[in-house]
């Protein structure tokens, strides 16, 4: 009976070695995927650009204040030729001012403000954008598109105004569309169809983590 103390003790040493072996090397293997997953900030200043499609058409005629609007990132974001927000990230917003056509004199009018950015990993980060406004002028002569009251090259909106032929066989459809844009021909309702491509453009910088491997 002495003879077996030592040699549990003997036992409980060497178990207590083992596991402390184990213990040592479990943390150098997760300071390593520490290492390997190690996540850094990158910016994006105000003023950067996505190129975005509608997931979901919003009509002046159906839709109401408060309804949600989701759009898919169309390209990249890059900072310093890495890719910060890849193509396939999801904007979030909301219709926050809408009018019909035949409500107002002048035409329709819609407004569509985006407040979230949603990363392919599930990270969500509120945003600051430019509201996207529409107006439908009720003058049908004074047709032009315009972006801050300068008139641009015909066609930068493509099937926006449902029936509205004059626009739509100008139009490059698909086409990016800035903040601020006034469409015309009386009477007819703002339609933005699923798959338009939109503008959004940050009136404040973001913060988004990244991992440090991420390549452009």
């Amino acid at each position: 009976m002495r003879n077996a103390i030592p040699g549990s003790s003997r036992n409980r040493t060497l178990s207590f070695a083992a596991l402390t072996t184990l213990a040592v090397l479990a943390m150098g293997c997760s300071q390593q995927q520490a290492v390997a997953d190690k996540e850094k900030s990158e910016t994006l200043a105000a003023g950067t650009d996505f190129v975005a499609a509608l997931q979901n058409t919003v009509d002046t005629g159906k839709n109401k204040v408060g309804d949600k609007v989701t759009l898919r990132t169309q390209e990249d974001v890059l900072v310093n030729a890495m890719s910060v927000v890849p193509a396939g990230a999801t904007i979030n917003g909301e219709v926050t001012h809408i009018d019909p056509a035949g409500r107002v004199a002048g035409g329709a009018e819609l407004t569509l403000r985006f407040v979230e950015l949603v990363m392919p990993d599930g990270k969500s980060y509120p945003i600051s954008a430019a509201p996207l406004r529409l107006q439908g002028k009720g003058d049908a002569k004074e047709s032009a598109l315009q972006v801050g009251g300068g008139a641009v090259a015909g066609g930068i909106i493509g099937g926006v105004l449902g029936g509205s032929d004059d626009i739509a066989k100008g139009a490059a459809a698909g086409a990016a569309v800035g903040a601020g844009v006034a469409v015309a021909t009386k009477g007819d309702q703002i339609v933005l169809p699923a798959g338009q491509k939109i503008k959004v453009s940050l009136d404040s910088p973001v913060t988004i983590v990244t991992k440090s491997g991420a390549a452009s």
